[in-house]
């Protein structure tokens, strides 16, 4: 049988399977078979259809035979033992009779992973195999036969599933220790990046958007690194760079900035790294993982001189788009009941590409001052907040929060601001 062929035939039992079993990612699961029966040749697979390696243990009441198979109880040292293994009468039940293993409590734990690389990690280290190479080879069998094409979530993952992960963690911080999670998260995912694991004591932006991208299962989309110029490397094999600080982002394109340089273009190095939240007529909110030394929200002018470029990730089709309303439009319409209220609006709004927090500022604006007209000032060479504000009688705190600006330095010139 031809690898395509064995692929094909494996994927479609497994697919079967997967979901009246409740397992939602297929890819590591044909990888396994490929990995365990040596493409269906093996002597267990051929003569026997077992494609897993499976042992007969304690519960099975099947057929079974017995044959040597190689195990590794110590890391690095492999010895021939004799075991018994299951026997099925064809392929199908030989797939089948892997999901009716996952049964058993310790697998309880793989049902709703959609990630390859979570689910190997978390099969191997709930008994599965021995080896110590075994995620590994696995994974790059999925990446090698592009097996991601079969997951049952491949064409769902939305620029949302990243950015809700990303918002989750806000706040995170060297100070809090909670920064750690991040690291260890990207740590977890293996083969590591270059074969390096990420210290604590590391730069940890770009660590922070791969971290984000492995809990939403979204690795294949970005692939994982932790500097930014190598990663920028992955982007251009993907065919998702795009060598441009100047263009309107997307909500879930990742920007990534070179310091050194203040005005486009820049093609610098990249110093910096982070993801683009929403974007609000010529404003852009980004969420960053070593932002400050935390997980928080910068906000930037569109063509900022220090944005070197993006990437674009190929999301599923439809899930977001580039907001076609200002902010204010966008509370005016939720104070007339438009967005529902609670979570439900506040992932509508993400859907959509707002950032909720900015529309709720926004509204409360409008509710406490829609008795009055609006009045602006548009900002100047030399200008700062503190000083715009002082000149109204208002403090830099409040104008930050009626224009949505998370970073009271990151004003520019010709900048329209409200300031009563």
């Amino acid at each position: 049988m031809k690898k395509e062929e064995f692929i094909q035939k494996i994927a479609g039992y497994v697919k079967k399977y997967a979901a009246a079993y409740e397992i939602k990612v297929c890819s590591p699961i044909i990888a396994q078979a490929i990995l365990e029966s040596g493409w269906g040749e093996s002597r267990l697979a051929k003569d026997y259809h077992n494609y897993f390696g499976l042992k007969c243990g304690t519960k099975w009441q099947g057929k079974s035979v017995n044959l040597a198979t190689w195990e590794e109880y110590e890391a690095g040292t492999a010895m021939v033992i004799s075991d018994y293994f299951r026997v099925f009468d064809n392929m199908e039940e030989g797939v089948k009779g892997y999901f009716e293993l996952l049964q058993l409590p310790r697998y309880q734990n793989l049902k709703g992973i959609t990630e390859p690389g979570r689910y190997l990690e978390t099969i191997w280290a709930d008994g599965y195999a021995t080896s110590s190479v075994y995620v590994q080879k696995n994974m790059e069998l999925i990446e090698q036969y592009q097996l991601m094409k079969y997951d049952e979530n491949a064409s769902g993952r939305s620029a949302q599933d990243v950015l809700n992960v990303m918002r989750s963690w806000i706040g995170y911080s060297e100070a809090n220790g909670k920064f750690r999670q991040i690291i260890d998260l990207y740590n977890s995912y293996l083969p590591l990046a270059r074969g390096y694991a990420v210290q604590y004591t590391d730069e940890w932006c770009d660590t922070a958007v791969s971290a984000a991208a492995i809990q939403a299962g979204c690795v294949d989309l970005i692939g994982t690194e932790c500097g930014c110029e190598k990663h920028i490397e992955i982007f251009k094999e993907k065919g998702i760079w795009i060598e441009d600080g100047t263009i309107v982002p997307l909500p879930g394109d990742i920007i990534l900035y070179n310091w050194d340089c203040q005005v486009q273009p820049n093609d610098g190095y990249s110093d910096h790294i982070g993801y683009v939240e929403s974007v609000s007529g010529q404003m852009i909110t980004v969420i960053e993982g070593n932002y400050n030394e935390a997980v928080a929200r910068r906000q930037i002018p569109v063509g900022w001189g220090q944005i070197r470029g993006y990437a674009r990730p190929k999301y599923a089709e439809g899930v977001t788009g580039q907001p076609s309303k200002s902010i204010e439009e966008v509370a005016g319409e939720v104070i007339q009941g438009k967005y529902a209220n609670g979570e439900e609006r506040r992932k509508k709004l993400c859907d959509m590409g707002y950032d909720p927090d900015a529309v709720q500022r926004e509204v409360n604006r409008q509710l406490s001052q829609n008795e009055a007209p609006a009045e602006y000032y548009v900002v100047q060479e030399n200008d700062t907040l503190s000083e715009i504000a002082k000149r109204f009688a208002t403090t830099y705190l409040e104008l930050a929060a009626w224009n949505g600006i998370a970073d009271p330095n990151m004003i520019y010139v010709g900048q329209k601001i409200r300031i009563r």
